[in-house]
């Protein structure tokens, strides 16, 4: 990929701040204003046209206004535009931070760092929301939508199409369906498919399908997988920016504030923490206000090591 200016990421912004919906009339003036600066309006067509390619951009009316602004202040079609046709980085302003999205013809990448949570469109209107730490790759063609989930956690919306099977893979599990809402979360060796609402589905790579419906989930390590009734509420919370734990021990509830958070809780190893268990829900985060409510409630001691990190030791 060649190399990035400032201007690519500038534009990038831009078209993440249409996609989500028409432009404030501040926002509509600081974005022309922008363009007049050499080589933004070049830029933000590039953008477009390399997300377009994919055709995972809603389409609506102000990203088609700016793209005509765009066009307007463009002296001309720079080289550059067929290399981002082929692999454009785009940075997408999601929850807490700036999503990676690269798009070109073959599919797109998704993904997001410590603390970022993302919901972006797929091509066919459905969409995908990243929790943190998470990387998804995007693959439509005529036959079917697939995509895989490298690493993290992710939930689809995905538009019914009977006639185009949505497809993800996560490790060795295939689950496949014409629609619905699912979440699937992979971390290490283990991979997880949860059902919200519809059915998909699901087979290894060796062994025999299970069809997964609502409320139901499959999850364990490559080869070994078990299917089980869930808790919606309390696997789904992430994507409110909450964390919910019933009778939890303290190093699980830790791992999950790490995971989902750009703060961090550092355990001492010490038995006594390991005994205490965690009920209730939490911003993800909250991870300052948390540790100090398990000095309160259960007489740990906590001390700040840096400007993202506190030690619990009991």
């Amino acid at each position: 990929m060649a190399d990035r200016k400032p201007s690519d990421d500038e534009a990038a912004r831009w078209f993440a701040k249409a996609d989500r919906g028409p432009l404030s009339g501040e926002d509509r003036k600081a974005f022309l204003e922008w363009l007049k600066a050499p080589g933004n309006a070049d830029a933000y067509q590039e953008t477009a046209d390399a997300w377009s390619t994919l055709g995972a951009a809603k389409g609506a009316d102000s990203l088609m206004a700016m793209r005509a602004a765009a066009l307007r202040e463009a002296s001309g079609l720079s080289r550059r535009r067929a290399i981002l046709g082929l692999g454009g980085a785009l940075a997408a302003a999601g929850a807490g931070g700036a999503a990676f999205l690269a798009a070109g013809a073959a599919g797109a990448t998704i993904r997001t760092g410590a603390g970022e949570r993302l919901t972006a469109p797929l091509p066919d209107g459905s969409s995908v929301t990243l929790a943190p730490l998470s990387t998804v790759r995007v693959r439509y063609d005529e036959a079917r939508r697939r995509v895989r989930l490298v690493e993290g956690q992710a939930y689809f919306d995905a538009r019914s199409a009977p006639g185009r099977p949505f497809e993800v893979i996560v490790g060795d599990q295939r689950a496949q369906g014409s629609g619905g809402r699912f979440q699937v979360t992979k971390q290490g060796e283990t991979a997880q498919i949860l059902i919200e609402d519809g059915v998909l589905d699901v087979a290894a790579d060796t062994g025999a399908r299970q069809r997964l419906t609502t409320g139901q989930m499959v999850s364990g390590l490559v080869g070994a997988k078990r299917v089980t009734a869930v808790d919606l509420d309390e696997l789904t919370a992430w994507r409110e920016g909450r964390l919910v734990f019933n009778d939890a021990p303290l190093p699980q509830v830790a791992a999950a504030f790490n995971r989902y958070s750009s703060d961090r809780l550092a355990l001492a190893h010490d038995a006594r923490l390991d005994a205490i268990r965690i009920s209730g829900s939490f911003r993800y985060d909250g991870t300052r206000e948390f540790a100090q409510a398990l000095a309160a409630g259960f007489g740990v001691r906590v001390r700040q090591l840096d400007e993202t990190t506190w030690e619990i030791d009991g």
